[in-house]
């Protein structure tokens, strides 16, 4: 897998290709009060209205915007025209895509950041955290990892244990929006490696939900964040970039 340098800019986006896979990153911190929502559906803008605070909504309303901005992009459809479904757990797909040029598609974000990742090859899953410190990781993972992954993690301490904790979960969490199982997949039922950031893996997945292949790669991390995508599918290359400050 090639992965090009991070972050080009927008003006300079590639064809998305069979076996290509588009990563865009949005800010969360831009001036949201500027987006309408035009573009939205009636049911989105319902989702957005039941946000209890004004900024969660504007952010929910910048992501759906931005969603719509990207997917209008690939399907070559006008963004309000675009009709989204969801699987019965939740994951959303496009409605009547195009056969010859599909579209699969996952979002995720955490804190100020947004993620987008488009696929024309085959069902992929992206997931992003923001690295929290007043979390008590070794809990978490006894509760919800495999013992092997707690075991593991148990040998860590300080900012080992929370970046190896961080890339565990977003690793598996990646995985489960690709499957498209949602929580009804049991995150311990599986297991990734977390030790090696270069080459992130599905270690083994002990479910009917699952019985192919899958690839995994690393996204962000840094202090604040970290991300990891999963492809149900084999790309060739993972471009980058910013996603423009204007949506039109």
């Amino acid at each position: 897998m090639i992965r090009s340098d991070y972050r080009q800019a927008a003006a300079t986006v590639t064809e998305l290709t069979g076996n290509g896979v588009h990563i865009w990153q949005l800010s969360l911190l831009a001036n949201s009060e500027v987006i309408s929502g035009d573009t939205l559906s009636k049911n989105e803008i319902r989702q957005a209205e039941r946000f209890h605070f004004t900024t969660d909504r504007l952010k929910f309303i910048l992501t759906r915007t931005m969603l719509r901005s990207l997917l209008s992009r690939y399907a070559g459809v006008e963004a309000k025209k675009l009709t989204l479904a969801y699987n019965r757990h939740g994951k959303p797909y496009l409605l009547n895509p195009d056969r010859d040029k599909p579209v699969f598609f996952n979002v995720t974000h955490s804190q100020d950041i947004a993620l987008f990742a488009f696929s024309r090859q085959g069902e992929i899953g992206i997931d992003i955290e923001y690295m929290r410190d007043n979390i008590k990781y070794l809990e978490l993972a006894q509760r919800f990892f495999s013992a092997q992954e707690y075991q593991a993690l148990a040998q860590l301490s300080g900012n080992e244990l929370k970046t190896g904790f961080y890339r565990c979960w977003t690793r598996k969490e990646a995985f489960i929006k690709a499957v498209g199982t949602g929580l009804s997949f049991s995150l311990g039922k599986f297991a990734v490696n977390f030790d090696n950031n270069d080459n992130p893996k599905l270690l083994w997945a002990d479910t009917p939900h699952f019985s192919g292949t899958c690839n995994m790669f690393p996204i962000l991390d840094d202090e604040y964040y970290c991300a990891a995508l999963a492809c149900l599918c084999h790309p060739g290359q993972v471009d980058f970039y910013y996603c423009p400050q204007n949506l039109d």
